[in-house]
């Protein structure tokens, strides 16, 4: 996937002098952790808006990898530590909402090739501009995803590897790979190491894709 975009490196860059902060505007889903918590460097009345210099490499760090939806990463300069890679994978419905998932993860799509990546959020309502990325049309399509018991679903006992998401043409996300998902609620929807999640909005059985897509003319490449 010669031009296909690759994450942090591909994002644009706030250069300091001991980190560098990066931000895609395309994953942002404005959930605000950054300019609630650290407004020194995150502001968005000042051009540009953020300021790698406005605080110590050790805050934004702390600040970054509470960005849900992965827009936000460091590069350091300082040798201080890098955002570590989380040893489970572990994901969260949100109400009518997107995918998040947290872990050590690689996104695969059209024009998407993301290694290496800690946080995203995934579209799973159909609308998104920027699939597989959330970019918050659930909130302007009303989308609805009710969530059910799943008495069944039991913790993994192996929870440590790589999951790999690929987003299938005019199809599901398909999950490989140790996850553990959860609902708004916090109940356990899922656990297991391959799955395929509704991304089209219409599964009668969400998060859980039921090949409804192949019905509604739900397109996506």
């Amino acid at each position: 996937m010669g031009d296909a975009y690759k994450g942090r490196a591909d994002d644009h860059r706030y250069r300091g002098t001991q980190a560098d902060v990066t931000y895609s505007l395309t994953r942002c889903i404005h959930a605000e952790e950054c300019v609630q918590r650290l407004s020194g460097v995150f502001n968005r009345t000042r051009r540009p808006w953020i300021d790698a210099n406005g605080a110590s490499p050790d805050e934004i760090l702390d600040v970054v990898r509470r960005c849900p939806s992965g827009a936000l990463h460091i590069d350091r300069h300082d040798g201080g530590q890098a955002e570590s890679i989380p040893t489970e994978n572990v994901g969260v419905l949100w109400a009518d909402g997107p995918i998040q998932l947290t872990g050590d993860l690689h996104i695969i799509a059209a024009g998407v090739d993301v290694e290496g990546e800690t946080r995203v959020t995934l579209c799973r309502c159909g609308q998104s501009k920027h699939k597989p990325f959330c970019d918050n049309s659930h909130k302007d399509i009303h989308f609805v995803a009710e969530e059910r018991p799943r008495p069944d679903a039991k913790p993994l006992t192996e929870r440590t590897g790589r999951l790999t998401v690929i987003a299938e043409k005019c199809g599901p996300l398909q999950l490989n790979g140790p996850l553990e998902l959860y609902g708004s609620d916090g109940s356990l929807q899922y656990a297991g190491n391959e799955t395929w999640l509704c991304r089209c909005g219409g599964s009668g059985n969400k998060p859980f894709c039921d090949d409804t897509h192949l019905r509604n003319g739900f397109a996506a490449d």
